[in-house]
């Protein structure tokens, strides 16, 4: 038994099967359909086959020249794609570049120029600037350095011109660095138009960033204005002289020698003759002691007539004859006797105009008017902290 197609439905069925199973064709009608199948395929037509006829030397020879013609033309037609399509975009991409590079670098020059005066400006700022700090510490140094000034106001004064001159420094400007000029990418000649073009456009944005640049240092430096602080350091020195000279009289009236009393009032027109208390001679009995004075001084003078009083005369008769100036070793014992003269103030027993200059008392008599008082106590004190 072997298995066949029915003609009909084209399922296998078996060869010994009186019908088709599936669709019911009869087997006879399946066989013989299959042998007329077989028969057909078996024979099957001949194709004649051609015989080509060979070629000749013209034919040859137009097929060679229609073939050059074809590759010249299409050597041709590259060339020409090349050089319209690429060659000259690029070239024409890369000229644009090289205007643009020149610009660019034309643009650097400007903000560096522009940078440069900008500089020069702010450089005359800070140097201004760093004068007027430097004499302003050196001031404050001076302020600072412990010393008593005989007139207080000269520290206040100095003080106070010092707060207002660091409020009148003006900003420190910024300095701003130079921009390096761009080398030339000789290599992007041989760039795609495309590549060049992206690449002439980056270059225009940075271009248009430093032209906003040199903008922005051109308005900057317009702005700028160099200070002149010639007024305010000559101010500052002027007061800081004044400061140093009441350091130097508070020092040279603080706890003096009786020499340097006796030299300084020999120049006062007003006083006569002076005569100096010793331990021996002292009225007062304060000479030397502890809380007293280190020097008594008596003078006399035109003023009461009593020029001609001199030596131990001039010491019995003590302030009524002119006055006196009594030294201190501090400011402290110095005021701490003027307190206690200014109990008998206006009483019987007043001693005269008295006054503390540095560690002295300085007194004159009670027996002068008080216009002649003021004005004589005044003329020693001048003489006393002349430096």
């Amino acid at each position: 038994m072997s298995m066949i197609k029915c003609t009909e439905c084209g399922k296998e069925i078996s060869d010994k099967a009186t019908a088709c199973p599936h669709c019911g064709c009869p087997m006879t009608e399946i066989l013989s359909a299959t042998k007329e199948s077989k028969k057909e395929e078996k024979v099957k037509p001949i194709k004649e086959k051609k015989i080509k006829e060979p070629i000749t030397p013209e034919q040859k020879k137009k097929r060679i020249l229609i073939m050059s013609v074809t590759a010249f033309v299409l050597i041709v037609a590259v060339a020409l794609i090349w050089y319209f399509g690429i060659k000259i975009p690029q070239d024409k991409a890369y000229a644009e570049y090289l205007v643009t590079f020149d610009a660019y670098n034309q643009e650097i020059e400007n903000y560096n120029s522009t940078v440069l005066n900008y500089n020069e400006k702010a450089n005359k700022i800070i140097a201004a600037n760093e004068e007027l700090t430097g004499v302003i510490e050196e001031a404050q140094t001076l302020i600072d350095c412990g010393d008593t000034p005989y007139d207080s106001e000269t520290m206040t004064t100095l003080n106070n011109t010092l707060k207002n001159s660091r409020n009148s420094i003006c900003e420190t400007p910024n300095i701003y660095e130079k921009k390096t000029a761009l080398e030339l990418d000789e290599s992007l000649n041989k760039s795609l138009a495309s590549k060049i073009s992206e690449a002439n456009e980056s270059l225009n944005a940075k271009k248009s960033e430093i032209v906003s640049a040199t903008s922005e240092v051109g308005e900057e430096s317009a702005a700028l204005s160099v200070p002149d602080y010639s007024k305010i350091i000559a101010e500052i020195k002027d007061e800081e002289e004044l400061l140093e000279n009441s350091y130097a009289i508070q020092k040279q009236i603080t706890n003096p020698t009786q020499d340097f009393v006796l030299a300084k009032i020999n120049n006062v027109e007003n006083i006569a003759n002076v005569a100096c208390a010793t331990e021996e001679n002292d009225p007062n009995g304060k000479l030397g002691k502890d809380g007293g004075y280190t020097a008594q001084i008596y003078f006399s003078s035109p003023l009461l007539g009593t020029e001609t009083i001199a030596g131990d005369k001039l010491i019995d008769a003590g302030t009524d004859a002119g006055g006196s100036i009594e030294v201190y070793k501090t400011v402290e014992a110095a005021e701490a006797r003027n307190s206690y003269l200014a109990s008998f103030d206006g009483g019987i027993f007043d001693s005269g105009k008295h006054m503390v200059v540095g560690t002295m008392v300085v007194r004159v008599s009670t027996n002068l008017t008080a216009t002649k008082q003021d004005s004589f106590i005044n003329e020693i004190i001048e003489a006393l902290i002349e430096l």
